[in-house]
C-alpha cells in the first residue's frame, strides 16, 4: 500500500507540474488564491484542529490547496525572488531518493553506508569543475543547506582560528576554554567582520556564533561600487589593537553578481595582509551560495 501510494503520488505531483511545449509556466499564484490558501491553514480555534486527516486525504489537500499557492520558481527559469532556478528532471529524482533513504552524511560509517563518500566525491568533482585546486587543499570540505547555515560554519572557523592564533602555548583551544575566557586569555576585546555589501545572512550567522551583528563593518570602496572592497581600509582594520578580524569577500555579491576584489592582485594583497594580521579570509559566493575558507598560514 505505501509503494502504491507513493508511485501514485509523485505521477500526480509530475503531472501536476508539467508545463506543455510552446507554453509558459506559472510564476506566481493570483493575490485571490493567496487568501484562499492562508483560510484553509490549520486554524487552532478549531475543534479539529489536531486531528489526522489520513494520507490520501492529507496529498489531495496538499495538492489541491495548499499546491496552488505555491511559486513556480523550480518550474521556471523566470522567477527572481530568491536565486534558485528551475529544477532539472534527474535532481528531481535525486533529490526523492535522498528523501527515501534519509542518510546522515554528517557521521562517517564507512562498513554502514557509502553516503559521505559520494557526497565527498561529489565535493571533488565541484572542485574540478570550479578549478579550485586539489581536493588535499581542501581538507574541510563539506555541503551545507544554504547561505545562513554557510555564513555560520564560515564565522565559526574564522571565529576559531582568529582567537586560536592569539592564545598563549598551553592554554587550550577555543572549543574548550569557551569563546568569552578564550578572548580573555589572548588579549582579545571585539572579533569584528570586515565586508563590502556583504550577504544578509551574513549579519545573522555573525549573530549566531556569538561576534553580534554590529560585528559586521561594511568597507566598500565608493558609493559608486558599494560592492568593491576597500583594501587600504582593510589594512587599517586590522592594525587595531585587541581586535580580532575575519575579512568576508563577496565572489558574486547575490544583488549584482559583482565582485568585491577586481583580480589575483588583491586576492594576493588581502591573503598577505591576513597572514601578517593573523586575520581570516571568509570568500562568500552568495550567488550560489557557495563558500570557501582560508585560514591563516603558519
Amino acid at each position: 500500500m505505501g509503494k502504491d501510494f507513493v508511485a501514485l503520488a509523485q505521477a500526480r505531483i509530475r503531472q501536476k507540474v508539467a508545463v506543455e511545449d510552446g507554453t509558459h509556466a506559472p510564476i506566481l499564484p493570483t493575490l485571490h488564491t493567496m487568501v484562499h490558501v492562508r483560510a484553509a491553514l490549520p486554524n487552532a480555534n478549531s475543534e479539529h484542529y489536531l486531528s489526522g486527516r489520513g494520507q490520501e486525504a492529507t496529498f489531495d489537500h496538499l495538492m489541491n490547496v495548499i499546491v496552488p499557492g505555491l511559486n513556480g520558481q523550480n518550474r521556471s527559469g523566470r522567477y527572481w525572488g530568491f536565486v534558485t532556478g528551475s529544477t532539472l528532471p534527474i535532481a528531481e529524482v535525486a533529490d526523492n531518493i535522498v528523501s527515501a533513504y534519509d542518510q546522515n552524511v554528517q557521521v562517517h560509517l564507512p562498513d554502514q553506508s557509502i553516503s559521505t563518500d559520494v557526497e565527498d566525491a561529489a565535493l571533488k568533482m565541484l572542485l574540478a569543475l570550479l578549478k579550485l585546486g586539489a581536493p588535499d587543499q581542501w581538507t574541510g570540505r563539506t555541503f551545507t543547506t544554504g547561505a545562513t547555515a554557510s555564513n555560520i560554519l564560515g564565522l565559526a572557523c574564522g571565529r576559531e582560528a582568529v582567537v586560536a592564533s592569539r592564545l598563549p602555548d598551553g592554554s587550550g583551544s577555543v572549543g574548550e576554554l569557551g569563546l568569552l575566557r578564550a578572548c580573555s586569555k589572548a588579549g582579545i576585546e571585539v572579533i569584528q567582520v570586515l565586508t563590502s555589501m556583504g550577504h544578509s545572512s551574513l549579519s545573522k550567522a555573525a549573530a549566531v556564533v556569538g561576534l553580534g551583528r554590529t560585528s559586521v563593518k561594511l568597507l566598500p570602496l565608493n558609493d559608486a561600487e558599494p560592492w568593491r572592497l576597500d583594501i587600504d581600509a582593510v589594512e587599517r582594520e586590522l592594525q587595531r589593537e585587541g581586535v580580532a578580524s575575519i575579512v568576508s569577500i563577496s565572489a558574486g555579491e547575490v544583488n549584482t553578481g559583482r565582485f568585491a576584489v577586481t583580480g589575483i592582485e588583491d586576492m594576493k594583497r588581502l591573503r598577505s595582509l591576513a597572514d601578517k594580521y593573523q586575520a581570516w579570509i571568509h570568500v562568500d559566493g552568495g550567488i550560489e551560495h557557495t563558500k570557501y575558507e582560508f585560514g591563516m598560514s603558519s
